[in-house]
């Protein structure tokens, strides 16, 4: 490379045209070397500064301290040399960094009423199923859950924390009102106007026990919808009978609680806000989870369906709806303990012990068998040929008491002994030599019955 090439280009018009026609003759080789060279330069920059060094040593330090494995180490260095933008890219990718759900241990679940952890850790799991499913919403929206049929005391989530930050401790209990009976570990406190909704299914509805508000773009974009959800899908036929309110954006008032609380009904799960997404209700936190995952799919099939015209659509009939319903609320074959939305939420919750999240959630089916397969052997080795069944024999007689002093019954051991060859003794000549001699061989003779 020569030392015109090297210079820096100026502004004059001349010389950068000079330089376009160099780039143009120049081998593709040469670009490519060229930029190794460049990217070899900026390494060599970073790795003799003085500030990369410092940072490094206390990045290895902290990693070192916290018990962190080789992968957030890498993480760490690759976003510091990367740059903002690649941070940006990679700030939800390959995060080893998962607050445990279940963060109630030892003597602080006696702080607790009968059950409460549980349910806590239920619900907390269901804020992590949300977020990894995109269906958050940042701090806004709320899960509600109710602790006990007698009394009027509910779970929620504090106003400020996102879904992946909630845990099992950090919610709040508040009453009907939504005053703060607990405020859990967090200094948040409760979006009070926004629990009103919540509130008013509550309370018209006891044996409602969960409500999982539902924002996502497609369950928004059909609320929108005249139509609402329309019976194109099994996963709208799942989700039963689906009401619709003209939500007005509050629920302060109780007028418009008594409003949303008729809307619903006596039994349908599922209520469709008019353009603020679904209210989606279960008796347990199970059967909400199980509404919330079919009401996603079908809104988004049938947004993917409309294009396409309602005209062109062909809807279930009343009779296929009511058999997809109720198929999808029977109990497993010879199982009885499942409900609904039971045993799919148990599945999910085995996807995040695995992923390290820790539900603390008590499996009703665990994956451990209750008997260890029996060994069996490849090969079975019949008795004529070996003394494996005369061993058998012997140990089978001790068990059964027909062991004799003395020895065994030699006719019952002769008995396993009896094999179809004989053994003779033979005596021939020699063959190839003139003064042959006898040799005595041993021949078997073998008779079919």
């Amino acid at each position: 490379m020569t030392e015109s090439e090297q210079a820096p280009a100026t502004n004059g018009l001349p010389e950068e045209v000079e330089e376009d026609e160099k780039t143009k003759m120049r081998p593709p080789d040469i670009d490519a070397d060229m930029r190794e060279m460049e990217r070899r330069k900026r390494v060599e920059m970073i790795m003799s500064s003085r500030l990369f060094r410092e940072e490094l040593e206390r990045i290895i330090e902290s990693q070192m301290k916290e018990g962190g494995g080789p992968a957030g180490l890498l993480q760490q260095i690759q976003d510091m040399v990367g740059g903002a933008s690649r941070l940006q890219a990679n700030i939800f990718r390959g995060s080893n960094c998962v607050l445990p759900i279940n963060d109630i241990r030892g003597i602080e679940a006696m702080g607790y009423a009968k059950g409460e952890k549980v349910l806590r850790c239920k619900l907390a799991s269901v804020f992590r199923l949300m977020d990894l499913y995109g269906w958050s919403n940042g701090i806004h929206n709320l899960i509600t859950g109710r602790l006990a049929q007698d009394n009027e005391e509910f779970i929620v989530n504090p106003h400020g924390l996102m879904y992946h930050e909630v845990t099992a401790s950090s919610l709040v209990k508040v009453d009907m009102q939504g005053n703060v009976v607990e405020q859990g570990t967090t200094n948040f406190s409760v979006n009070a106007v926004a629990f009103q909704l919540h509130a008013a299914l509550h309370a018209a509805r006891p044996d409602i026990k969960c409500v999982i508000h539902v924002r996502n773009p497609p369950v928004l974009a059909i609320s929108s919808l005249k139509c609402g959800i329309l019976p194109i899908s099994a996963e709208s036929a799942v989700i039963g009978e689906v009401s619709q309110h003209q939500y007005l954006g509050s629920a302060a008032e109780p007028e418009e609680r008594e409003k949303i609380a008729r809307s619903l009904g006596p039994i349908n799960k599922v209520l469709l806000l008019t353009n603020h997404g679904a209210l989606c209700c279960g008796e347990t936190i199970e059967e909400a989870f199980f509404h919330v995952y079919n009401t996603v799919l079908a809104c988004e099939t049938q947004v993917k369906l409309m294009p396409l015209g309602v005209d062109n659509l062909i809807t279930l009939s009343d009779e296929g709806r009511k058999s997809i319903h109720d198929s999808a609320r029977k109990a497993p074959p010879n199982d009885k303990k499942w409900r609904v939305g039971g045993l799919e939420f148990e599945a999910l919750m085995r996807m995040l012990d695995n992923a390290g999240f820790r539900t603390g959630y008590i499996y009703r089916s665990p994956l451990v068998k209750n008997e260890l397969p029996k060994p069996r052997n490849d090969v079975e080795v019949p008795p004529a040929v070996s003394s494996l069944g005369y061993l058998l024999e012997e140990e089978e007689m001790y068990k059964q008491g027909n062991w004799k002093k003395g020895g065994v019954n030699r006719s019952d051991r002769n008995r396993w002994l009896n094999s179809p060859n004989v053994y003779q003794k033979v005596e021939i000549l020699e063959t190839g030599t003139p003064d042959p001699k006898k040799i005595t061989k041993v021949e078997v003779l073998t008779f079919n019955s």
